[in-house]
């Protein structure tokens, strides 16, 4: 009897032990990235197979994660409230039409929030591989978890964060159906681009690599630069459960 009391007594002093450690390290958020999805095989490292793209979010479900939005990310970085430590942000960028048709259904139904960062040039475009603003009435009609931000009007290119805070400004302010959060194209930034956002009254924006960039975020982040994974490939599916599980990146 001895055995078994002390074998309890060591086996809540580890679990008591391993949770005052855990809470002694800094909250880390692991921001998810997709961009195009398919029903067969990847054809560029920016596509992801839907059944590996079901069964990341399967995971997340099953095992109780909050999936945050853009609010909440911007409230607990103001560090006006708090978020459970099982908790991700689910992005997808440019407005694939393939986010419609394929990921937004999964993300339904296992009742999971994301992000969509909108490339605004597509909205009145009849090009079928993005979605334009029928597309996007039917988000707001049907999907309520997903919320649409800025991923910019027209300024889509490696080279855009170089350009004057003027340009950058005026396409920012195309942008209306869109505004407040923001991800920059290829994670490029610069002093001018932040000015004009911060101008523009964004709140928070996303970078996207490469190297160190592909983190989780955390309060010591700057609100303007703050950092995402790259899942959009066949990324190995035990890699994406340890960048989760692991309270470090």
């Amino acid at each position: 009897m001895k055995k078994i009391i002390l074998i309890i007594a060591i086996v809540l002093i580890i679990i008591v032990t391993g949770i005052l450690i855990l809470n002694l390290i800094p909250q880390k958020i692991a921001v998810l990235t997709y961009h195009d999805f398919t029903e067969t095989t990847p054809k560029n490292s920016m596509q992801k197979n839907i059944k590996e793209f079901e069964k990341e979010m399967l995971f997340l479900k099953k095992h109780n994660y909050k999936t945050l939005t853009l609010k909440e990310i911007e409230c607990f970085m103001e560090k006006k409230c708090k978020i459970p430590r099982k908790s991700v942000l689910i992005t997808m960028d440019d407005g694939w039409k393939s986010e419609l048709t394929l990921a937004l259904p999964i993300l339904k139904k296992y009742n999971l929030k994301a992000t969509i960062f909108y490339l605004g040039l597509n909205y009145e475009s009849n090009d079928s591989r993005f979605m334009n603003k029928k597309d996007l009435k039917i988000i707001k009609s049907k999907y309520n978890n997903i919320e649409i931000a800025s991923h910019t009007y027209n300024n889509h290119v490696e080279e855009g964060y170089l350009k004057s805070k003027e340009e950058i400004k005026k396409d920012l302010e195309q942008q209306k159906e869109v505004k407040k959060y923001f991800a920059y194209p290829y994670g490029k930034y610069s002093d001018e681009y932040i000015e004009a956002l911060k101008e523009e009254k964004y709140k928070l924006a996303f970078t996207f690599g490469p190297n160190k960039e592909h983190r989780k975020m955390s309060l010591k982040d700057d609100k303007y630069k703050l950092p995402r994974y790259n899942f959009s490939t066949t990324y190995p599916y035990y890699k994406y459960v340890l960048k989760l599980l692991l309270p470090i990146d």
